[in-house]
């Protein structure tokens, strides 16, 4: 009887450390563009700021599941809402479903777009922010339906002082809408404005190189550590 008694209290132990250990890991998911992606100074795509934050989760035990499979070179604001909207899918599963399920959330987008808007044609670009923003604030209407314990929005940074006040009235917008929602706002431009450490002076790049995607998932991991 004793002997029963013995194995049967072994059994629930480890059940309940199982348990507890398994409660305590996050669905990670990452939505975005080419930041998001960890695309380089070379246009190829690299380790990005994701890939150290999933390594973090994992080397913590803390990682149930990481899916990247909604960011995209491409995408825009409105593709995400467009995405969301029509319950697309993607590698069988919706972005829909994946937001739902989420615990840990980042997200960056626009900094692309707002790019190519500059090196096209500057006019009416504060009105063409002001929509992008618009969208912006419909991606996390949808994901404020859903409980999640972290999401982080990485804002906008400046490689040129010709553009600081288009990056800095984007900023604003971006940082007030995050707000809104109690997301918490990472403010890129402290870190990456006109750094060549983390940011490669290569064919007009604005994007970062591994240090620089080292030290946006520091930003985030230390956010994840202390919370």
């Amino acid at each position: 009887m004793k002997k029963v008694f013995l194995i049967l209290t072994l059994f629930l132990s480890c059940y309940f450390v199982y348990t507890k250990t398994e409660g305590n890991k996050k669905n990670y998911l990452v939505i975005g563009d080419s930041l998001s992606k960890g695309i380089n100074e070379y246009g190829v795509a690299s380790y990005g700021y994701s890939d150290f934050t999933k390594d973090f989760l994992e080397e913590s035990h803390l990682l149930k599941n990481y899916n990247n499979s909604f960011t995209n070179i491409d995408y825009k604001v409105s593709d995400i809402v467009t995405i969301l909207e029509y319950n697309k899918s993607k590698n069988g599963i919706t972005l829909n479903r994946l937001i739902k399920e989420a615990d840990i959330i980042t997200m960056s987008i626009g900094i692309q777009e707002i790019y190519y808007k500059i090196g096209k044609n500057n006019q009416n670009i504060y009105t063409y922010i002001d929509t992008m923003i618009n969208n912006y604030n419909k991606i996390l209407n949808y994901i404020n339906k859903f409980h999640h314990d972290k999401v982080y929005v990485l804002g906008y940074y400046s490689i040129s002082n010709n553009n600081s006040d288009i990056i800095n009235y984007a900023n604003y917008k971006l940082s007030n809408l995050v707000k809104k929602y109690n997301y918490i706002y990472i403010d890129l431009s402290k870190i990456l404005d006109n750094n060549p450490t983390y940011i490669s002076q290569i064919n007009n790049n604005y994007l970062p190189n591994i240090k620089g995607y080292q030290k946006i998932s520091q930003i985030i991991v230390e956010n994840l550590k202390n919370n």
